[in-house]
């Protein structure tokens, strides 16, 4: 059995060798912090806690945030499907904060009727494209808030509102509004929880009793 020698470098070649490492070494690093030590360089959809994390570093008093009450009863009461898509700039620390007490809400409702996406967005909107197209996205922060799969409205809060609490009173006049319009669809009612919708008019339907 034969074994093959490995042959030296010649003492430049090492030194070339070394600097090469090196230099791979730091262009490695300069792309995670890009791809994911940065997140405030990257765009697309960023987790909840990282949203939260940011938020917190930007405004320690995010860490102590408590939800509204009342919205975060608004939240476990749901029943059908209501689906929440927040753009944010997460340059912008009042976006962090808007999103992060969005999140806590939700967190703390803990309602699987009720669900959170996030997505990161350049300041300018130009990245990234395909999200903020289909989404006809033209000012952030946004929220698109779906029920039963449906859009049913946006809102876009300002800088230190109480987002939590306008968002559940978004969703709560979204449902009386759409379930107003279909009162005689009895399809729709058999189908749809709507016992806590206290405004809706059901005597055009179930008649005075």
């Amino acid at each position: 059995m034969s074994v093959k020698r490995r042959r030296r470098l010649p003492a430049c070649g090492q030194a070339a060798l070394a600097l090469l490492v090196v230099l791979s070494a730091n262009l490695a690093a300069a792309r995670l912090g890009v791809a994911g030590g940065q997140d405030r360089a990257s765009v697309g959809f960023i987790g909840r806690d990282r949203v939260i994390e940011m938020a917190a570093a930007a405004d320690p008093s995010v860490a102590s945030f408590e939800p509204s009450p009342t919205a975060l009863a608004s939240f476990v009461a749901l029943v059908d499907p209501v689906h929440v898509r927040m753009f944010i700039r997460p340059a912008q620390p009042a976006d962090l904060v808007l999103a992060a007490r969005i999140g806590k809400a939700v967190e703390a409702a803990a309602n699987p009727a009720l669900s959170l996406e996030l997505v990161a967005v350049a300041d300018d909107l130009s990245e990234p494209k395909a999200l903020v197209a289909e989404n006809s996205v033209t000012a952030v922060p946004e929220i698109i808030v779906y029920w039963m799969n449906e859009e049913v409205g946006r809102l876009h809060p300002e800088a230190g509102a109480p987002v939590e609490t306008e968002l559940a009173d978004f969703i709560f006049q979204a449902r009386v509004q759409i379930a107003q319009e279909m009162i005689l669809d009895h399809e729709f009612f058999k189908f749809t929880f709507h016992k806590d919708l206290l405004p809706l008019d059901c005597k055009r339907c179930h008649g005075p009793d």
